[in-house]
């Protein structure tokens, strides 16, 4: 196999990589996820190394920010994650709905609105308050979440119902996540309103590209909840026959404390409520969404899984597949890793990489 390791970056894509613009536009709005990297650096990425009707793999999609630029850029994209929030988010991101379905769920808000009266007993779902997800939650706040998702049912279809899940998931983050006061109920029922309308905007620029370029026919994209060390070809083969040949991704930052599935009741009470608003169990800790505690341990844990998925990542590929840069700072931590694809990329800069990743992933 030739030598690719030294293709030239174009200045656009380090222009991109550098960027720091902020997540906007589509439907990069539709959650804030933390460590989410720039819709500018993925859609550079995907416009440089690949052509409309390749495929773009992004193993730990995170919200799914390649998986929308993708998308949006005539690429079908096959996205996985651990986490079972982050594999909703991404599903619903990258979801088109028609116009119809928009009119349908706005009646449907109309409704409800005057179906919300917080006098009355709401239906208290005993598995999530038992299982401790609702914990800390205002009761006014944990009331309107309550009724609202009670009504759900009366939506027709799941795209719907999963939509305004994650516009009741954006509006209880606007209100509870990482806040020092809380809103009343009508406050939130105001936002949620505005949030919903929100989406539509954003959804609506994704399909004026779509009708407009790719003849309304949209790419396909596979939404997976798993670990990438399972990422296996015959979960998506049906749909999608052709091998990744542009991986787009960043994993979990070694030693760095991100809370992905939790919220933080006033900055320091952690709650799980997204799992109950997505209708998602979660029974895991912080280290298993980073791949490893912040300890000698764990950070050893988490470069033998980050080798090991690596390795199963590249069996995935085409010959000719290509794995842009990507550089995380985490403390004294600095990895740079430019070959982990079939064919390498480099910038021309002194890399630090952790001993037996680069090797590993590049037979």
């Amino acid at each position: 196999m030739a030598d690719n390791s030294n293709i030239e970056l174009p200045e656009t894509l380090l222009n991109a990589v550098l960027s720091k613009s902020p997540s906007q536009g589509f439907t990069h709005t539709f959650y804030k996820y933390p460590a989410r990297f720039s819709p500018e650096f993925a859609r550079t990425a995907i416009q440089t190394f690949t052509k409309p009707g390749d495929v773009v793999l992004d193993p730990f999609m995170g919200s799914g920010t390649t998986l929308i630029e993708a998308l949006v850029s005539g690429r079908h994209a096959i996205g996985s994650d651990i986490s079972r929030l982050a594999s909703f988010i991404a599903r619903v991101k990258t979801t088109i709905l028609t116009s119809a379905d928009r009119d349908v769920i706005e009646k449907w808000v109309q409704e409800i609105q005057l179906r919300l009266p917080l006098t009355q007993s709401s239906m208290h779902p005993n598995q999530w308050v038992k299982e401790g997800y609702q914990k800390d939650i205002p009761r006014p706040l944990r009331k309107t979440i309550e009724y609202i998702l009670c009504e759900l049912d009366t939506l027709p279809r799941q795209e719907q119902r999963k939509l305004v899940r994650c516009a009741i998931l954006r509006t209880g983050q606007w209100a509870i996540d990482c806040t020092s006061t809380f809103p009343s109920a009508a406050e939130f029922r105001i936002k949620f309103a505005e949030t919903l309308q929100e989406y539509f905007r954003g959804l609506s620029e994704v399909q004026e590209i779509i009708e407009a370029n790719f003849n309304g026919q949209p790419p396909k994209i596979i939404c997976l909840a798993i670990p990438a060390l399972e990422l296996n070809p015959a979960l998506w083969e049906t749909q999608i026959c052709q091998k990744p040949s542009l991986v787009v991704t960043s994993p979990p930052y070694p030693s760095v404390h991100v809370l992905y599935h939790r919220w933080q009741i006033k900055g320091r009470k952690e709650s799980a409520a997204p799992f109950w608003i997505v209708d998602e169990l979660d029974g895991h800790g912080a280290s298993y969404y980073t791949m490893g505690s912040r300890t000698p341990t764990g950070l050893n844990n988490y470069f033998k899984s980050i080798q090991d998925s690596f390795i199963q990542i590249h069996k995935l590929l085409a010959e000719d597949a290509v794995v842009p840069p990507w550089d995380w700072t985490a403390g004294k931590v600095k990895t740079s890793v430019y070959t982990i694809g079939k064919k390498g990329v480099q910038n021309g800069t002194t890399t630090e990489i952790y001993s037996g990743v680069q090797s590993a992933c590049c037979p």
